[in-house]
């Protein structure tokens, strides 16, 4: 949801959290000790519970999960939405306090509802559901609601856990867990999901989600080593920066030589002077993966010292840093390795496949030490 992850729910719903001053006909009652909303009437919608303070003034949207009763009208359809916001407020204070076996299945029975829609109330959904993956590791899982976050969040809509650490990068909306740089046991779960998660977008949800998925997946089919990458396909100045970070990475893949991959390394630095971590990471590793396909197109004498070459460009991404998930670092070891392997110098594959080794088994170590914890329930 870019920066609007990080705003605060006061943020998204200032004026009904605000003390009003209007002739009301209905008062609506918020969970959390919030002050009471009022306002001339209300209507029940998907989005949340819509409320008009005043014929000169926009209706408020407050998120079902906020909303604990109305007094003083009868509403068509009051009585379902409460108890879905019920089941969703419960679902979220299980995610804030780090329950989220418990919170899953209570997202998971409304996300139908509303995969499709906008508003604070799928905004809710989304990143629970996104959170809930994250916490089990399951990165297939994280695809959808990662792109019904990128998509409500290029809208404006703002993050409704803003107590808790942000997930997506604040200035592109990517998730740096989706990584198209993963390792090869990775990558069949990833792909299907990419696609499953296109086809699921509608004509009219076409947008930087739709662009920003389908960039990723033509990425991921790009780090197979047999791959032969299609030019990729420019973009606009004012294109959603999501979109824009994911073409200046696929400008380094698909580079017809060398040259002309430093060129689009430069290009991406010239851009993102001040790239995420997580970005520069990617970037390393796509430019480990253009020499690797240059290196094995090479014939001759210098085939060899091309794939050590290769090979050296790979150990800058774990050498940088820059990968806090261990995908991008696992990934470029393990090409190390082959690369090694195919140059003859087995001693030296035989060393960095410790490495890999050691790397993977430290991360499967983090998401256990995360997973294993129990907490209580609200």
């Amino acid at each position: 949801m870019m920066r609007a992850l990080h705003i605060g729910i006061v943020a998204v719903t200032a004026s009904f959290f605000a003390p009003t001053h209007v002739l009301a006909d209905i008062t609506v009652i918020l969970r959390g000790g919030a002050e009471p909303v009022k306002g001339l009437s209300a209507v029940a919608a998907l989005r949340g519970l819509e409320v008009q303070q005043g014929t000169a003034k926009a209706a408020v949207t407050i998120p079902w999960d906020m909303v604990r009763d109305v007094e003083g009208a009868t509403i068509p359809g009051l009585e379902g939405e409460l108890a879905i916001g019920q089941d969703l407020w419960r679902a979220r204070i299980r995610v804030e306090r780090g329950d989220e076996a418990l919170a899953e299945p209570l997202f998971t029975k409304h996300w139908e509802r509303y995969r499709s829609q906008d508003g604070p109330t799928t905004a809710v959904i989304a990143e629970g559901l996104l959170r809930c993956a994250l916490a089990k590791n399951d990165l297939r899982a994280a695809v959808e609601p990662w792109s019904v976050c990128l998509r409500i969040g290029s809208n404006g809509e703002p993050s409704r856990y803003p107590d808790l650490p942000g997930i997506l990068d604040d200035t592109t909306g990517l998730l740096p867990e989706l990584s198209p740089f993963l390792p090869t046991s990775t990558r069949p779960d990833l792909a299907d999901a990419l696609r499953d998660a296109a086809k699921s977008m509608s004509a009219a949800q076409a947008g930087v989600a739709s662009e920003a998925t389908a960039r990723l997946a033509r990425i991921l089919a790009a780090t197979e080593r047999d791959a032969k990458p299609t030019p990729a396909a420019e973009v606009s100045r004012d294109a959603a920066p999501a979109v824009r970070a994911l073409s200046l990475i696929e400008a380094i893949l698909s580079a017809p030589d060398a040259r002309a991959a430093a060129k689009a390394v430069a290009e991406f630095e010239r851009i993102l002077p001040d790239a995420p971590a997580y970005l520069s990471a990617w970037k390393f590793a796509a430019a480990g993966t253009h020499a690797a396909r240059m290196a094995r197109a090479t014939t001759g004498d210098s085939r060899n010292r091309a794939l050590e070459e290769a090979a050296l460009a790979f150990l800058a991404v774990p050498a940088s840093g820059l990968d806090k998930t261990g995908l991008v670092d696992a990934y470029a070891l393990e090409e190390a390795v082959a690369l090694l392997k195919e140059s003859g110098d087995n001693v030296s594959a035989a060393q960095v496949a410790t490495i890999l080794d050691e790397k993977v088994r430290d991360a499967r170590l983090r998401v256990n030490a995360t997973s294993d914890q129990t907490r209580g329930n609200p």
